[in-house]
């Protein structure tokens, strides 16, 4: 990848290029969004962390190993956004910055919309065409599971708790594997690399680990400490 070398020489020499720049093109999880407050009329917020989340963490690791190349991370990570959502503003949010690569993470509003993969599948195309088009190296995250059963905390409110029934349906019944088989099918073809930390998940849910635990709203947004496993596998896929 591009940002590699550029590293290299930046590390080499700093004034040799131009900053450093990593996009992440995503939804909550990459916008920092953590726990879910009720706020009565208004609704429902989220807490927000940006230390937390995985490319700040991502940022540190890079400047660790070359103290001397600052990186700058654009965060185009909208609450609630699907992959179509990201087609449609890809051009403004990332393309238009020049980054040295873009990470694209999406499924988890995708896989709960009524449109089904068919969506999915072509938003996330029409991202990945985009972001080739502008010769802008990518790569593409698959995210965390989403809760396999409904915490009792949940169960007090009326909107959460419809919100633990669709995660858990979507989670245990298959739909959610399916959605991330054919993102990696449409990664294949487009040659784009995939993190894969969705199997990593899965991974830790057949050696027996409570990933709804794990999560720090319960649903869909991965805890402060499970941030770290993204960015560590995203570390690994760059370096390694």
């Amino acid at each position: 990848m591009k940002i590699i070398k550029k590293l290299e020489r930046k590390s080499e020499n700093p004034s040799s290029d131009s900053p450093v720049k990593i996009a992440f093109l995503g939804d909550s999880v990459t916008h920092g969004c953590f726990e879910l407050v009720n706020k009565g009329e208004k609704g429902y917020d989220c807490v927000y962390d940006m230390k937390s989340v995985y490319h700040s963490l991502l940022k540190t690791r890079i400047e660790a190993v070359f103290p001397n190349c600052a990186v700058s991370v654009i965060n185009a990570g909208i609450s609630g956004d699907t992959a179509a959502k990201g087609a449609e503003r890809v051009q403004r949010d990332i393309i238009s910055a020049n980054p040295d690569l873009c990470v694209v993470c999406y499924g988890l509003n995708d896989v709960l919309s009524p449109d089904g993969a068919k969506k999915y599948i072509a938003g996330l195309d029409a991202v990945f065409g985009q972001l080739s088009a502008a010769r802008i190296d990518t790569v593409f995250i698959t995210p965390n599971m989403m809760c396999t059963h409904k915490m009792p905390e949940l169960s007090r409110e009326d909107f959460l708790a419809r919100m633990a029934d669709d995660c858990v349906r979507v989670q245990t019944d298959g739909t959610m594997d399916s959605f991330m088989s054919a993102a990696a099918e449409l990664c294949d073809k487009r040659a784009v690399p995939v993190c894969d930390c969705y199997a990593r998940w899965k991974s830790l849910y057949c050696h027996g680990a409570d990933v709804t635990l794990l999560l720090a709203n319960y649903l869909n947004h991965p805890a402060r400490h499970m941030h770290r496993l993204f960015a560590e596998a995203l570390f690994e896929l760059l370096f390694f």
